[in-house]
């Protein structure tokens, strides 16, 4: 399919569930994908975005689950709400510096995205944002945020270590819960707060260091990870919350 260059905007659900389209050229004309454009094609393989495109709405790509490849063009600057939610062939997405901000579950159920780099300029990070992709070997956190959302890595069945920048303060909930191969990470000094169930199912975690800095300690924060053998609780913390180290087996 060829979409002339007299069309200047792609409107909402206008190739929704076009289950045998598989290829789509978008001139240069176009300045806008809305919400729903291409979602549920599932046979759509390729997709070249123009860098005349500023804004790709919420939904737009979710579902196009033969897609293996995406380039987001340098005139966008927010990854909308489920914008590539269970393109579930999705191995390599690359994210300009002109995004700030990633939505929530915008690539969650991306179960083939094997590596991802989040930029300098991204400031915020949605809940769910990259939940369930389960093939997720690295993440490359370059930007200065201040929390981890709820959700953003759970279920990222393949994640072995992550670092944290060192801006981050809060970690909200359940942020790399059941991550069951991440035996290590990297928690910044400027840590203030972990909340309810991060770590919770994180079953090949040994060992993590809790900085000085941590005030706060949720429920569940450390429940199901049977491998942790040792772990510091920082002078700061006053009280141990419900189930924080539940089922913690190995815990000495």
């Amino acid at each position: 399919l060829i979409i002339p260059s007299s069309v200047t905007q792609i409107g909402e659900y206008a190739f929704y569930n076009c289950h045998s389209l598989k290829q789509i050229t978008i001139p240069s004309s176009v300045t806008v994908i809305n919400q729903n454009t291409f979602c549920g094609c599932l046979s759509l393989k390729k997709i070249e975005i123009p860098s005349s495109i500023t804004k790709i709405g919420d939904y737009a790509f979710s579902n196009c689950k033969s897609i293996t490849k995406i380039e987001i063009p340098k005139s966008v600057k927010s990854i909308n709400y489920c914008t590539f939610c269970n393109c579930t062939s999705l191995t390599s997405v690359k994210i300009p510096t002109s995004v700030t901000s990633i939505k929530g579950h915008a690539f969650s159920g991306c179960e083939s995205l094997i590596e991802i780099t989040i930029p300098s300029s991204v400031t915020f990070i949605g809940d769910c944002a990259f939940n369930s992709c389960h093939s997720l070997v690295k993440v490359s956190i370059l930007s200065s945020l201040t929390e981890i959302n709820n959700n953003v890595f759970s279920n990222c069945h393949s994640l072995k270590e992550i670092s944290l920048p060192s801006s981050v303060k809060t970690i909200k909930f359940g942020a790399f819960s059941h991550c069951i191969s991440l035996y290590q990470i990297k928690l910044p000094p400027s840590l203030i707060s972990i909340s309810n169930e991060v770590f919770h199912g994180c079953t090949s975690l040994k060992q993590i260091v809790i900085p000085s800095s941590v005030e706060f300690l949720g429920n569940g924060v450390f429940c199901d990870c049977e491998s942790i053998e040792q772990i510091t609780i920082p002078p700061l913390v006053k009280v141990i919350k419900n189930k924080l180290f539940l089922n913690c087996k190995s815990l000495q």
